[in-house]
């Protein structure tokens, strides 16, 4: 994460309906009747992931990971556990650059390089792709088109990325979701602020929250296809319904 976030939505929210995200083909939200979708981003972590997925599996829920190539092939026993488990999984570029400073070849390789990074280690292709920051620019929606990577962004983002987020607000700040919804959150976290941001614990506590507000509401939890594009006419495959 970064300070580009701070007080403002979302680059790739903002840019939402104009011609950048078309040409890149980005995709917001899932689009089936009673289903939302627990996303987590930069991880994994070496720390917090394996708690998170005993949460998850405590509850019968599964979730979208993009995980950064570089943690991920350091913790390969971790990225297989997930796919074992019936969790998700995307590429979040092999380091997480900037993508506002880094240039045209740097965003080609990185995204390149994340999405084999996943691909070597499951023996599955994964074109489901996240930018750093939802940030979808000039030179990004180029690397996007080359590397043949399908971003998948979300509508609903609590800040758990913040430093000092606390679980109380995240599980609110998602509460009111609707059917359709992408929620980002957070496993691990890279660029960040400040030290603070990088204890996971908050977030892994409002999970449990957000996990039991949407049962009582009657949601399904849904993953995000790994070719990131629909993949029939129903939609993504439904969990603990």
């Amino acid at each position: 994460m970064l300070g580009l976030r701070r007080g403002t939505q979302a680059l790739g929210v903002r840019w939402r309906g104009k011609t950048l995200p078309r040409l890149a083909g980005v995709t917001y939200d899932i689009p089936h009747v009673g289903d939302v979708a627990l996303t987590f981003d930069d991880g994994p972590d070496s720390r917090y992931t394996p708690e998170l997925l005993d949460i998850l599996g405590r509850a019968g829920t599964a979730a979208t990971f993009f995980l950064v190539g570089r943690r991920a092939a350091k913790q390969a026993s971790l990225v297989r556990r997930m796919l074992q488990e019936g969790h998700a999984l995307g590429s979040h570029t092999w380091s997480h650059p900037d993508p506002r400073i880094a240039n045209t070849k740097v965003l080609l390789r990185e995204y390149r390089d994340g999405r084999h990074a996943i691909e070597d280690i499951i023996g599955k292709q994964v074109p489901l792709f996240r930018p750093p920051m939802g940030y979808v620019g000039f030179r990004s929606v180029i690397a996007m088109r080359l590397a043949q990577v399908r971003p998948w962004l979300w509508n609903c983002d609590p800040g758990d990325w913040q430093p000092g987020a606390r679980r109380d607000v995240i599980a609110r700040a998602v509460g009111a979701v609707t059917p359709g919804t992408v929620i980002l959150l957070h496993d691990g976290i890279e660029l960040p602020l400040t030290s603070e941001a990088l204890d996971r614990s908050e977030t892994l506590a409002a999970v449990r929250q957000i996990i039991k507000s949407a049962d009582s509401r009657g949601l399904r939890f849904a993953t995000l296809p790994a070719s990131g594009v629909y993949e029939d006419s129903r939609g993504l495959r439904p969990h603990n319904p």
